[in-house]
């Protein structure tokens, strides 16, 4: 009896020895596929759609990307700058920008078209930005000048001289930068949108014009949102809703302050 226990102890502790070493090896091995080198980018996926916040942020970008992606459009939205903002916000969101496509051509290509969209110099939300700038004293002062000389701005009907010499004062100061280069965000989003392209397209991208003479400014399709998206309705009108629209941006302008972009 003694003798046969002898090689059944011997066999348990070897087949334990390996156990552990499969455990160390397996161990090691997800270790440098996470730790060691970037994620392959499904991998990066797999880890977002495990977390509801990645995945909802993740579902949102691909609608709001979507004509990036497909290459329909060669400048990017600010929804879907937005929304790769929000995405990065996220635990396992970062991990999607700095994975690997591997030899992925289909990924290759989506990364490709993605990189201008990257948000390289704020992830600041447009209402942060404002509240911001209210706090400060000498971009507080700025603001009141603002509102006072860019009425009409707020309406789409046009940009005068005393407003871009506003606009230009608030980009020399520090907490005026940030409201160029916030991403509109919260439920003013399609006001500060509405409010930022008609600053570029009045105010910079216009020639100088009478300012009696309004507005008849034809802006590139692929500069601004596409206003047929079904996933991001225009909420501003021509025609009848415009002297509502024009009301409506009045009153907000105090909470959609804004330096084009």
């Amino acid at each position: 009896m003694g003798g046969s226990g002898a090689p059944t102890r011997a066999a348990c502790r070897c087949a334990w020895l390996i156990g552990c070493l499969l455990l160390v090896f397996g161990y090691f091995s997800t270790a440098t596929a996470t730790h060691g080198r970037r994620l392959i980018c499904w991998q990066a996926i797999m880890n977002c759609q495990a977390e509801p916040e990645c995945n909802y942020a993740y579902e949102h970008y691909l609608r709001a990307c979507g004509p990036v992606l497909r290459g329909d459009k060669k400048k990017c939205p600010s929804h879907c700058i937005s929304s790769l903002v929000q995405l990065n916000m996220t635990k396992n969101g970062p991990a999607l920008e700095d994975c690997s496509c591997a030899h992925d051509p289909v990924c290759a290509s989506a990364k490709r078209a993605i990189d201008p969209c990257l948000p390289r110099t704020t992830s600041t939300g447009c209402t942060e930005a404002r509240r911001q700038c209210g706090r400060d004293q000498q971009c507080n002062f700025a603001m009141h000048d603002y509102l006072n000389h860019c009425g009409k701005l707020f309406s789409g009907a046009i940009c005068t001289n005393a407003c871009r010499n506003v606009i230009t004062n608030m980009r020399k100061i520090p907490k005026g930068q940030q409201l160029e280069t916030c991403v509109c965000d919260g439920t003013e989003r399609p006001i500060c949108e509405f409010v930022k392209g008609s600053m570029k397209a009045l105010c910079f991208d216009a020639p100088d014009r009478d300012e009696g003479s309004g507005s008849d400014y034809d802006p590139d399709p692929d500069d601004d949102d596409d206003p047929t998206d079904p996933d991001y309705p225009v909420e501003l009108e021509s025609g009848a809703s415009q002297s509502g629209a024009s009301c409506v941006l009045a009153l907000s302008a105090s909470i959609l302050l804004l330096l084009g972009g």
